[in-house]
């Protein structure tokens, strides 16, 4: 199959690529000009790569003109992963990046006239204010409140891949949880999500070593508090899957969160442990006032709503249509999380 990724050089995105050319299919990268060197060295020992200069934030995603009837007549799936991830984007920057940027991808699938699928990666974030249980098929308002721009964004683009996508073709919308690095390596590019955590604690060490009394971490968990947590191997098993053997509806949408739940309390505790911490977490009601306390700590202030949230993320359609999806207990890779973090630290 002739696939189209966009966003290829990211976290996820290299490893999707991999992942699909190990397997035989013909992969064509849209990377931005500027990106361009970085693109082929990263994938240096890929055979049969095709470059595509272009950019999301463009109206015409392709740069050079001579390509687009070599692309628009063989492209049989195109894969949007490309976004801006961070909890802290600016409003103007989470919509130029997450929104427009989907927007100009949605109109350039009109000029494919091979195209079978399209895949979308949205986030399990973008129904961030609902509690209880979350189900796939569910997308709230756009005018909704949400705790950051990101999510906001991508609620507004994942509205936009429902209305504007071609019906002719099959979409699927992946809906990833909070995606860590592999669960038997540890590897990562970057220290985000849980991984400020980690940092914060490994700062404090020393600071708890001199004040001896200091035992307890308030947080605002709650016993009902839930981490969707995904290491990023086992989610680009389970996107390679749902790409390779498509379903065949219009509209596919699935939550690629843990089939067990992960308790929020219990997860960070157990990374406190982990890395040699005396604190024990102590949850707390009063929640409204961490944004400022995070900030003073150096950490996202939209970091409080993740820690948290109690929805739980339904998985009926993934289930029905994937049943047969392996996934660790995360008890059994978070030493190795945490082992790769400590070593990256040094």
């Amino acid at each position: 199959m002739n696939i189209l990724i966009i966003g290829g050089t990211g976290f996820i995105g290299q490893r999707l690529v991999r992942k699909l050319h190990a397997s035989g299919e013909n992969i064509f990268l849209l990377v931005r000009p500027s990106s361009l060197a970085k693109a082929k060295n990263l994938f240096s020992n890929l055979a049969g790569i095709n470059y595509l200069r272009g950019d999301i934030d463009q109206t015409d995603l392709l740069s050079d003109v001579g390509q687009t009837e070599k692309v628009t007549h063989q492209i049989e799936c195109v894969i949007h992963l490309a976004a801006t991830y961070r909890l802290d984007i600016s409003p103007s920057e989470a919509y130029l990046k997450n929104v427009i940027g989907t927007q100009n991808v949605l109109k350039f699938l009109s000029r494919l006239s091979k195209l079978q699928y399209f895949h979308y990666f949205s986030t399990y974030a973008v129904n961030q204010v609902l509690e209880g249980s979350v189900l796939e098929d569910q997308l709230i308002s756009g005018n909704s409140h949400f705790y950051d721009e990101y999510a906001r964004s991508k609620n507004h683009a994942e509205h936009l891949v429902r209305k504007l996508a071609p019906k002719e073709i099959k979409t699927v919308i992946h809906r990833p949880g909070i995606i860590i690095g592999d669960s038997s390596t540890g590897e990562r590019d970057k220290n985000d999500g849980p991984y400020y955590f980690f940092d914060f604690i490994e700062k404090t060490k020393k600071i708890i070593h001199l004040m001896k009394r200091i035992k307890i971490l308030p947080l605002p968990v709650q016993k009902e508090s839930l981490m969707p947590v995904l290491p990023v191997d086992i989610l680009i098993n389970w996107c390679s899957q749902i790409i390779l053997e498509p379903p065949q509806r219009p509209l596919s949408c699935y939550h690629l969160v843990p089939h067990n739940k992960i308790h929020t309390k219990e997860f960070l505790q157990l990374s406190i442990d982990l890395l040699n911490s005396p604190l024990k977490i102590i949850c707390v009601p009063f929640e409204r006032a961490f944004p400022a306390v995070f900030k003073l700590l150096n950490l996202p202030s939209q970091l409080v709503f993740y820690m948290k949230q109690t929805a739980t993320l339904d998985r009926t359609q993934l289930n029905r249509d994937y049943p047969n999806l392996i996934e660790p207990h995360f008890k059994n890779f978070l030493p190795n999380i945490i082992d790769a973090f400590l070593r990256n630290k040094t």
